[in-house]
């Protein structure tokens, strides 16, 4: 199980952002003697004096190593280091670094390793690019072997700090030890599996530079949500508490919808109701107790159950067939000027037009909320990783996008984000999905703003998914919504 040290801050960094915060300061060479003080604070802490190889790169990832090394001989440690690649190369303040260290290094292959029992991994930091060698992953390859620890000094080498793919190959570290803030590669699968620990540090970046970093991406928590949950007031009644319009799929396609308005009255809408195509009422009527079901002939009866004034939110997408009469609904819905949450088919329907989708949305209050494979469908053309991808199409679609998986991030067109990580795996199962859009349509039915919705019933979905933990499936999910709500509501109080 994954164990994190209480963070320092919830911001998270991509590379450039990274560099560009340590460029801002005056004196990086300072930056640098901090970070090595930090991280031998960090290794006293946790291990008690032990023979210590530090494997060093020739970048600055190598240079924290070189401080990190006279800092724990300074305590008397017995310290070896090795530098892998040409020293020649060296140059700035890892050179400086290199020109004070106490001891000089050694060829990893004239290291007796089984003395060894601590390793620090001060070999690429958040510089790597590429695959790396073929000897070095080696190297990391027989260190991952050893018994003894390893302590990673920004992120585990061969981690791409940016997707969180691995470049050849990356040991497993008992503790990462960053900086200034937490890296998209810290986050992202499979980088996310390289270590057990991680301790942010700071050694010496102001809160103003950080506040000047752009795009901001945050790690999802309550912070940016309790205060704005509508919790009941005494004198509230079904109305008032929020009306969620629930679009049901055809005859042969009607589960998604039902759980979904299940999981919207669970979240908080006072009255959920399910627009049915008039075949396929019968099976919403029977299995649907505490909320309504209205039926429709065709897209005038259609359009008059969506244009109920009493209703606050509507979800369309679950069980939707992806044709031209399902986009024709979505134009309708977002005709009412309600708050819509388009999910699944009510996507995957704009696949090759994509111009038309941007038009329908443009200045609606929108909430999508597709998985890679539906985004990727309406806009091919995204790359990089999940991150990137949200923010890219939220800026492009000018609407919040909550793209869904192992990471889920939830994205705004004004370039802020929070990332939902480490979710709760049991998740991947069929109807969930489902399950989500239905509970930020219940918080948005509140009238509670979309981006703090989206980000809040992200998280509400992945705590009951940790709480239920194995072989759960989608209905089970809102039957214990209030047992996380219960939780929440000691924290508020």
């Amino acid at each position: 199980m994954k164990i994190y040290n209480k963070l320092s801050t919830s911001l998270i960094l991509n590379k450039a952002s990274s560099y560009a915060v340590e460029k801002s300061s005056s004196n990086t060479f300072k930056l640098m003697l901090n970070a090595g003080k930090k991280i031998a604070k960090h290794i006293c802490s946790n291990y008690k004096k032990r023979k210590t190889l530090i494997i060093c790169g020739i970048g600055g990832n190598g240079g924290d190593g070189f401080v990190t090394a006279n800092e724990l001989l300074n305590k008397n440690w017995e310290i070896d280091i090795v530098i892998i690649g040409n020293k020649s190369n060296i140059k700035g303040d890892s050179l400086k670094a290199l020109n004070k260290l106490k001891i000089i290094p050694r060829k990893f292959e004239d290291i007796n390793l089984n003395e060894i029992e601590l390793f620090v991994d001060a070999l690429f930091g958040l510089g790597l690019s590429r695959n790396i060698n073929k000897k070095t992953s080696q190297i990391l390859s027989i260190i991952d072997k050893h018994k003894a620890p390893i302590v990673a000094i920004d992120i585990p080498s061969g981690v791409d700090s940016n997707s969180g793919e691995i470049l050849g190959y990356a040991a497993y570290c008992e503790l990462v030890i960053t900086f200034t803030t937490l890296k998209y590669g810290h986050i992202l699968l499979p980088g996310y599996k390289k270590y057990k620990k991680i301790k942010i540090e700071n050694i010496g970046i102001t809160k103003s530079t950080l506040e000047k970093i752009s795009p901001k991406i945050n790690i999802n928590n309550k912070n940016y949500w309790l205060k704005d949950i509508k919790w009941p007031k005494m004198n509230d009644h079904k109305y008032s508490r929020g009306y969620s319009l629930i679009v049901g799929g055809p005859k042969n396609m009607t589960g998604a919808a039902r759980l979904a308005a299940k999981a919207a009255q669970r979240s908080g809408s006072g009255i959920v109701c399910v627009a049915s195509e008039k075949d396929a009422e019968q099976i919403y009527y029977i299995s649907l107790i505490s909320q309504i079901v209205k039926s429709y002939k065709n897209l005038k009866e259609f359009k008059d159950i969506t244009e109920d004034k009493r209703i606050n939110s509507i979800l369309i997408g679950p069980g939707l067939s992806e044709n031209n009469n399902s986009i024709l609904k979505v134009k309708s819905i977002l005709k009412t000027n309600k708050s819509v949450i388009l999910d699944a088919g009510a996507i995957s329907c704009f696949k090759g037009k994509l111009h038309i989708l941007k038009k329908i949305i443009l200045d609606k209050e929108v909430v999508i909320t597709p998985h890679e494979g539906e985004l990727k469908a309406i806009m091919p053309q995204l790359n990089g990783n999940c991150i990137d991808k949200a923010l890219k199409a939220s800026s492009e679609l000018k609407c919040i996008v909550v793209l869904k998986g192992a990471t889920t991030v939830i994205a705004s067109p004004n370039n802020k984000a929070l990332v939902n990580f480490a979710g709760a795996k049991w998740l991947a199962s069929a109807g969930t999905g489902d399950v989500l859009a239905g509970i930020i349509c219940g918080l948005l039915s509140n009238k509670m703003e979309k981006f703090q919705a989206s980000a809040f019933g992200v998280w509400l979905h992945s705590e009951i998914g940790k709480y239920l933990g194995p072989a759960l499936t989608a209905e089970d999910i809102p039957r214990n919504i209030n047992i996380v709500y219960k939780k929440l509501l000691k924290t508020y109080i």
